[in-house]
């Protein structure tokens, strides 16, 4: 059978340079075509092990991730499955799903107390120290003032962060084609910044101001995660 790619118009080319950064070199595109099946399979696995409805179950492992994109491993036809199910693993995968479906509901609903309870404790609080202002002079008004503020800006970044656990995992919902060019685009850009330490505030930023040149209809925010998953499987690649 063969497995050679389609071939890709020249419409679908320009808008793929498009997403492409200024540093963006033919050995980057090398390099992304021999690995992008095998993190396209990782992906397909990933959202199969999330429970997604459409995702095909691969058994798919990080190893023959690894070894695939190291072209140690040959690749498997795109639906076909790297190692054939065991009704064993298969029972296993089924209580793991309903088990992580559980977790992540508990969670959910964790949050949404944690939530509820901030904004109570941070509403009487409030509430105590306007009351407290009030009654005294200018400068403890001040005070209370900046003690009421200091609580919200807490409040606010838990609920902040229950609701970006909430849209990552909403985010792994998005199909592969959605999401090829941000994972592409982490993966060219750790052997562009090779010798950044690994990722940090800084490094975010830069890769950032470079996505936001790319004019990508999706904004950072939304590929921020799928960035990230580039960089990290070329880490990983790095060290086989």
């Amino acid at each position: 059978m063969d497995n050679q790619a389609p071939r890709t118009s020249h419409t679908n080319l320009d808008a793929d340079r498009a997403t492409r950064p200024l540093w963006w070199t033919d050995k980057h595109t090398s390099t992304w075509d021999r690995v992008k099946e095998a993190l396209r399979r990782d992906w397909e696995q990933t959202r199969a092990d999330l429970s997604s409805s459409d995702a095909a179950d691969l058994n798919q492992h990080i190893g023959d991730t690894v070894k695939q994109a190291a072209g140690t491993q040959p690749l498997p036809p795109p639906a076909m499955k790297t190692r054939p199910d065991d009704p064993q693993d298969a029972a296993k995968r089924v209580e793991k799903e309903l088990k992580e479906r559980g977790k992540a509901q508990a969670q959910v609903v964790a949050a949404q107390t944690d939530m509820a309870v901030e904004q109570v404790r941070a509403q009487g609080k409030i509430a105590s120290e306007q009351q407290s202002a009030r009654e005294e002079i200018s400068d403890v008004e001040r005070k209370a003032g900046e003690k009421i503020a200091e609580m919200q800006h807490k409040a606010g970044e838990k609920i902040a962060e229950a609701q970006q656990k909430v849209g990552e995992k909403m985010l792994q919902a998005r199909d592969w084609s959605q999401v090829e060019a941000a994972v592409r685009y982490g993966y060219g850009a750790r052997t562009q910044y090779a010798d950044a330490p690994g990722w940090d505030t800084q490094l975010e930023g830069r890769l950032r101001q470079d996505w936001t040149q790319l004019k990508s209809p999706s904004t950072w925010e939304e590929m921020r995660a799928h960035v990230r998953r580039g960089w990290d499987a070329a880490t990983r690649n790095r060290s086989v």
